[in-house]
């Protein structure tokens, strides 16, 4: 037998915004990457975005460009990080258990450019 969850209107309120951040930051990412990959082209292999798990919903941990050319890489994750921060993130690296999630530049064309024109502006704002 199942018994319901009750939760308060501020937690459901809380849990909904840490939604919205998550499915924020995987659009972001997206973005950034396939920002990165026009930037930076045939170096961008995948972006890893770490979050500690008491990050708050608008935080990151650490960013980590994997990318074909090991000496390039700071030049890579200072342009990755800039654009993560145009477009509203925070850097908050703690040095506690984080967990990562992995990007690769989208294949659609349309969505590579619409990704760079929305990360451009950012940056120009």
């Amino acid at each position: 037998m199942k018994y319901p969850i009750h939760r308060s209107p501020e937690i459901q309120a809380a849990m909904q915004r840490t939604r919205a951040a998550a499915q924020q930051l995987e659009r972001d990412a997206r973005m950034v990457v396939c920002w990165l990959d026009a930037e930076f082209p045939g170096l961008i292999v995948s972006l890893e975005i770490q979050r500690h798990y008491s990050c708050g919903d608008g935080e990151l941990a650490h960013v980590e460009p994997r990318v074909t050319d090991r000496p390039r890489r700071y030049e890579v994750r200072d342009a990755a990080e800039k654009a993560l921060k145009a477009l509203g993130w925070s850097l908050n690296p703690e040095g506690r258990d984080v967990r990562s999630d992995f990007y690769r530049p989208a294949r659609s064309a349309h969505a590579r450019l619409a990704a760079f024109d929305r990360v451009q502006r950012a940056l120009s704002a």
